[in-house]
């Protein structure tokens, strides 16, 4: 038996968390500023996960104070492993099976952190790259490193290759684990339920959509048009990059006693998801208020006050928020036309001989409700009369009604991925009450008995989204095969690769460059020289 609890993962957690931002300040940073990033994220780690103070005799220990454990069996550790393992591998990442559309984009990208110079530059239309790529830069150094021993571009980047499916496979791993601390799942079903669950909870965008949509072969989530909440099976295939860490920073969140380590977390996820950042950001604040509300009622308000201004909460504030924001502030497009706001639907409208356009908001409402239904909406009106009184509950669910109406830059990622956070929340939920209302089933002829039984109605027709990803793949395996130039035809973006791909500016890669670096505050003074 293997007993996990979440002192022990959180210490793994949290320097899996760390180690990106530690890479960047050593990498693009002035030596002198990345010493300051660098002793502050260690301090942030061990103090937030390793430093226990003394335990004081006098104080009684009640029975809410005492941690949880969970009790693995081996085989079933070993079978989440191999979960794990199928998963990443399933997803494309590393290149050891099909990947999907969004795959170019994000190849050309490590290629680039891997075999460029950083911070990277790119000569073509002078800038630099500015994304969240955090996710990548612990296995780039194996890149590097192979590079550093006389290996050419093609081995360094397949060396890389390994890495990143051994790097994401290793999170996914400590994801698990923390599921199952989350949801204290002390049985081997319990365990099994609560991993496949996360590999498998979707909403039913099957019955939104019979026919497959999409390009790249099957695709199900677009057919509430530019509605989109994507299952966490289709975050790992199309969004690896700022799903995986934000997963972990939010699992780690919701088990957190106090509000001690919140803005280090809070720091890491934005480092490698913005926009799961700002759903975060608002469960963040409400677990603040909740606290504080217990902490005043009990009594202990000093020590809530205390708890804000803790060493990390302060450290992460000091000196790690100054350069992830400044960073990330210097993308042309957050820069340009990145701010959040509410979407507007423009439409015609004629008028006897007169046309003229109006702006609405919402679209098309019959669509926005059968999504909101079919995406989140029946899972949560089954786990109301179990979760009425949680605030958390109603932080996710208005989150999920009000996304769909912003956007940040002209495309509809903002609520496919600011509702990762409490969408993860909505599976916490459910997965919750299935284990712990198991007993409904017993009850012949009652209600609860067939919520029950809907529910897992639900559940099934739900993960017919992820099947179909995994279906996806495969045929695509079939018809092209693993070496697909449709995965990799970008390269670069440099422009400068051997696919030919050019560009005559560097607006077209907006989305993941400062076109102009050396009028950002990061790269005037706290970055390396680039050129």
């Amino acid at each position: 038996m293997l007993t996990l609890s979440y002192s022990k993962i959180k210490k793994v957690a949290f320097i899996a968390l760390g180690l990106p931002f530690i890479v960047f300040a050593i990498g693009w940073m002035k030596w002198y500023w990345a010493v300051v990033a660098v002793v502050a994220t260690l301090l942030c780690i061990y103090l937030g996960a390793y430093f226990k103070k003394k335990p004081n005799q006098n104080k009684v220990v009640e029975m809410s104070d005492a941690e949880r454990k969970v009790a693995v069996k081996k085989g079933i550790f070993i079978a989440v492993i191999i979960i794990a393992l199928v998963w990443v591998w399933q997803s494309g990442i590393g290149g050891f099976w099909a990947q999907s559309k969004d795959y170019p984009w994000r190849n050309a990208i490590y290629r680039d952190i891997v075999l460029r110079d950083w911070p990277v530059f790119y000569e073509l239309y002078e800038g630099a790259l500015v994304y969240y790529i955090g996710f990548w830069l612990v296995p780039a150094l194996f890149g590097k490193l192979a590079l550093l021993f006389g290996a050419n571009d093609v081995v360094a980047f397949q060396v890389a290759s390994v890495a990143i499916y051994v790097w994401a496979a290793f999170l996914i791993l400590v994801l698990f684990s923390l599921l199952l601390t989350l949801l204290h799942a002390d049985t081997s079903k319990k365990q099994l339920l609560v991993v496949l669950g996360f590999v498998f909870f979707s909403g039913m965008d099957i019955l939104g959509s019979i026919e497959p949509l999409g390009a790249n072969l099957y695709h199900l989530e677009w057919w509430a048009n530019r509605f989109q909440y994507s299952s966490f099976t289709t975050c790992l295939f199309w969004v690896f990059n700022q799903s995986i860490i934000p997963w972990i920073a939010f699992a780690c969140l919701l088990q957190e006693k106090t509000i001690r380590n919140y803005v280090f977390l809070g720091m890491m996820c934005l480092f490698s998801g913005p926009l799961p950042f700002i759903g975060f950001f608002v469960f963040c604040i409400v677990l603040g208020v909740i606290k504080g509300i217990e902490a005043f009622r009990n009594k202990k308000g000093l020590g809530f006050l205390k708890d804000i201004v803790s060493p990390v909460n302060m450290l992460a504030v000091a000196f790690i928020f100054i350069f992830i924001g400044s960073y990330l502030l210097s993308n042309t497009v957050i820069s340009g036309s990145g701010a959040l706001r509410v979407e507007q639907e423009t439409v015609i409208v004629q008028t006897g001989e007169e046309v003229s356009e109006e702006a609405v908001n919402t679209g098309r409402l019959t669509t926005y409700l059968m999504f909101v239904f079919l995406e989140f909406g029946v899972y949560a009106l089954l786990v109301a009369r179990k979760n009425y009184k949680n605030p958390l509950f109603y932080t996710a669910v208005i989150c999920l009604l009000v996304f769909p109406f912003l956007k940040i830059g002209g495309q509809y990622d903002f609520p496919m991925r600011a509702s990762i956070p409490p969408l993860f929340f909505m599976y916490y939920m459910v997965m919750k009450f299935l284990m712990e209302e198991k007993h409904w089933l017993s009850k012949k002829g009652t209600v609860n008995r067939t919520l029950y039984i809907v529910l897992i109605v639900t559940l099934i027709l739900g993960s017919i989204t992820p099947m179909v990803e995994f279906y996806r793949g495969c045929r695509q395996v079939v018809l092209k095969g693993l070496d697909n130039p449709m995965e990799d035809y970008l390269y670069t973006l440099g422009g400068d690769g051997p696919m030919g791909w050019e560009v005559e500016t560097g607006y077209e890669y907006a989305n993941f460059v400062s076109v102009d670096p050396e009028q950002e505050v990061f790269f005037k003074y706290f970055a390396k020289e680039y050129k």
